[in-house]
């Protein structure tokens, strides 16, 4: 088959698969995002909430929401909810799951075309297979994200930032460069970190692309101007602040006083790249001195930065948040989130299953070392700088903090970089395959993909045994693999007769990073179908326009479809919670506060008594399960008991 007839199946496949898998959001941040989609769907607004009509009662916020004149608003970019809304009128949250599904369909399509401009159609067809079976990108097609989406902009900005440097002197250059700014200012609207897209093309295009043209960057940054203006205004609506990079947050990781340094020193980076031909210098400098004085002279460079104390702190900073988000995300300890938590044995773990940093979950991570040693040789330098950039940017920025994406089990911050670690990763193979005198029969490939897969399965089976090899079991062979990898790739650059040991070696790594993330996709499913059955039971009793306290509102969706009014309480809402409570009590409202920790921090708030007794929303699958308590006002209770 010819790849559109390929890629025609593959939508139809995943468009499939959008309304076959549950119909759920995974965690909270999902929830929000269904809400804004169903917001601006039905009433055209960027509010996802107010107060439920009830005099006296503030806004009811949930978590990752905020307040604003009687409003919730949501913190996320809200292109998400303009672009979501068409498909969630058409088919609810299917549609939302739709929209992935076909983003992820024409996010491998730009994987092939970039690859196959970048090599041949050999390499984009293996660049397009590891994305799709051997990262975590798949985890992300049919939850309710927006990665896949925001992730369309990221590589059509890149795509087009190649178009850009095919046509050479050519006046379209700058047309195709502003079409780069605006996928980038429109990303923005989708995913905040798409700006840095804009920094890696800023430094491609003044180090390797177009070094002697001063107007590339700016045709990428006016092409990005209107979507800056278009966030900068939502933003303001929102948050009542009119600029483009806003979650409404403040203090810990997001206090924009952390980035002071970093934006200082990345601001006088870019200026200075900006303003010196860098590609000149540096050819003037190699004829001049040669490499060794010039490899001398960077090193004294990171000397003397280790010598200021604020520049050695930012380094060290980078160094350990890469080592850990890359290496060793049983690492971290830079902050605690819910839900992610350590076991008794002090491992880190997302729901009872141990956290990944990105080689835990691609163990085939050492290929992209083989273009990255051709380009520091020249071979095809200004291609593996493109995609080398694209890979650092969401590493060196999500590492300042060592953001590791709170409620997942991969490295989901880092789906940016997916595509161009499965080109470069493609192109390793394919040089190995050539050096081998030809790919490996299909027995072989099915023996490797076998075992890879059998030893996967024994590896699990060794976690699920016993608690405290829960991580040893299902991390450290990524790493034994990683290891392996490394040593037989240097032996074949040592003696090119070693190439099909690398070549089968690299084969057991993919395959066997198919089978971690493969294992993940299947959990997330069996999750989400499990949250879609018990918010069914748990919802069914609600009263429409009864207010819930719940730090669980994802499982009262379709609660709130019927009707009802979903409130988080948390400590720094508590008393905006208890002053809701009050209010649709006074209202001749029903009030439930969902589990014993729920009613625990709002009680002392209330001038009402609760009644003690539990409130079991009825359910056959899964009994008197604590997420199926609630509690009611003593003085309602006859009213609305269920």
């Amino acid at each position: 088959m010819k790849p559109p007839a390929v890629f025609a199946v593959i939508i139809l496949v995943l468009a499939a698969g959008a309304f076959l898998a549950p119909g759920a959001a995974f965690i909270i941040d999902g929830g929000v995002y269904a809400d804004m989609a169903k917001a601006m769907a039905e009433n055209g607004a960027l509010h996802i909430g107010g107060n439920g009509g009830v005099e006296g009662a503030p806004a009811l916020t949930k978590f990752l929401t905020a307040p604003r004149n009687g409003l919730v608003y949501p913190q996320y970019p809200s292109g998400y909810a303009i672009l979501a809304a068409p498909f969630y009128m058409a088919f609810g949250i299917h549609g939302l799951m739709l929209m992935n599904a076909l983003s992820f369909g024409a996010c491998l399509f730009l994987t092939f075309r970039l690859a196959e401009r970048f090599y041949d159609r050999r390499v984009a067809k293996l660049a397009a297979a590891i994305l799709a079976f051997a990262t975590f990108a798949p985890t992300y097609v049919f939850p309710v994200w927006p990665h896949m989406l925001s992730l369309v902009f990221w590589l059509g900005a890149f795509y087009m930032a190649v178009k850009a440097q095919e046509a050479g002197m050519h006046k379209s250059v700058y047309g195709y460069l502003a079409l780069a700014g605006a996928l980038i200012g429109a990303g923005i609207n989708i995913r905040i970190d798409v700006f840095l897209a804009a920094i890696a093309l800023f430094v491609w295009l003044r180090c390797f692309a177009r070094p002697e043209d001063r107007l590339a960057p700016l045709a990428l940054a006016l092409g990005a101007a209107p979507g800056l203006l278009l966030a900068a205004w939502f933003n303001s609506i929102k948050f009542g602040a009119f600029t483009p990079f806003s979650y409404n947050s403040s203090g810990d990781a997001a206090d924009i006083g952390r980035y002071a340094l970093v934006l200082i020193a990345a601001t006088a980076g870019m200026t200075a790249l900006w303003a010196v031909n860098a590609k000149k210098v540096v050819h003037k400098a190699h004829s001049a001195y040669g490499v060794l004085p010039m490899i001398a002279a960077l090193f004294a460079c990171f000397a003397v930065a280790l010598l200021v104390a604020p520049l050695r702190d930012l380094i060290w900073r980078m160094a350990r948040g890469v080592y850990v988000l890359v290496v060793n995300l049983q690492a971290h300890s830079a902050y605690i989130q819910e839900g992610v938590e350590r076991n008794q044995y002090g491992q880190l773990l997302f729901w009872d299953y141990p956290k990944k940093a990105l080689l835990q979950s691609l163990p085939y991570l050492p290929l992209i070392a083989l273009p990255a040693l051709h380009f520091l040789r020249g071979k095809n330098a200004s291609r593996t700088a493109l995609c080398l950039l694209a890979i650092a940017a969401p590493v060196a920025f999500y590492a300042l903090n060592e953001w590791h994406g709170g409620g997942s089990y991969n490295m989901r911050y880092f789906t940016p970089a997916l595509p161009f670690i499965a080109i470069l990763s493609a192109a390793a193979l394919a040089e190995l395959i050539d050096k081998a005198g030809g790919a490996p029969s299909r027995q072989t490939v099915m023996l490797i993909m076998g075992g890879a897969a059998a030893v996967y399965t024994a590896m699990q089976e060794l976690a699920n045994s016993a608690d405290r090899l829960l991580a040893p079991a299902s991390l450290y062979p990524q790493w034994l693999i990683a290891g392996v990898l490394t040593f037989t790739l240097a032996a074949y650059l040592h003696a090119r007769k070693r190439a099909r040991l690398a070549l089968h070696v690299s084969l057991a790594a993919l395959a066997y990073a198919g089978a971690v993330n493969l294992y993940e996709e299947i959990g997330h499913e069996k999750t989400r179908e499990e949250q879609l059955a018990i918010a069914h039971d748990a919802s069914a009793p609600i009263r429409p326009g009864a207010l819930v306290l719940s730090q669980s509102p994802l499982m009262l969706r379709p609660a709130e479809r019927n009707g009802a009014f979903v409130m988080v309480g948390a400590q720094d809402t508590v008393d905006a919670a208890a002053q809701a409570a009050m209010a649709f009590l006074k209202a001749g409202r029903c009030v439930y506060f969902h589990n014993p920790a729920q009613l625990r921090l709002i009680a002392p708030q209330l001038d009402a008594p609760v009644s003690e007794e539990i409130l079991w929303a009825p359910s056959r699958r899964f009994g008197r399960d604590p997420r199926l308590a609630f509690f009611t006002f003593e003085s309602r209770r006859a009213d609305c008991a269920f």
